[in-house]
């Protein structure tokens, strides 16, 4: 690169300190449009990434919420394997044909999928004590 000197002066010498300002005011307005076109840049990156982010947090809880409910229903579905379990246990060993009882596992196996949990929490305990009583544990 050569440097050609001319006798055409960049700053002006009678005010040095006003020169200088504006020389670097001149050097900003050149610079200022990069700068705010990087920071625009990368305002919409940041805005992309916090849309991402509210997205999959939003998957993320309905996933959650999804499985919290198969898990509950699972639970309630396995006590109702456990009682239906401890019925056929009860009728296997003949005690279902005594009177009341018999009634009474009819009634309770025609609504067992329409019970509340404590209801089969009851049952479960029930069936455990009518097979404890038969058949006690020595």
């Amino acid at each position: 690169m050569n440097i050609i000197e001319t006798d055409i002066p960049d700053i002006d010498i009678k005010n040095l300190d006003q020169s200088k300002v504006n020389l670097a005011e001149k050097i900003i307005k050149n610079i200022n449009p990069l700068f705010d076109d990087l920071n625009n840049e990368k305002i919409k990156e940041f805005q992309i990434k916090v849309n991402e982010y509210k997205r999959l947090q939003k998957n993320v809880l309905s996933n959650k919420t999804e499985i919290e409910t198969l898990f509950e229903h699972y639970k309630r579905k396995q006590k109702v394997k456990k009682l239906l379990e401890r019925i056929d246990k009860l009728v296997s060993l003949g005690i279902v044909n005594e009177g009341q009882l018999k009634q009474d596992t009819i009634v309770l196996l025609k609504i067992i999928d329409k019970m509340p949990i404590d209801k089969l929490n009851f049952h479960l305990k029930e069936t455990m004590n009518i097979i404890s009583k038969r058949f006690p544990s020595n």
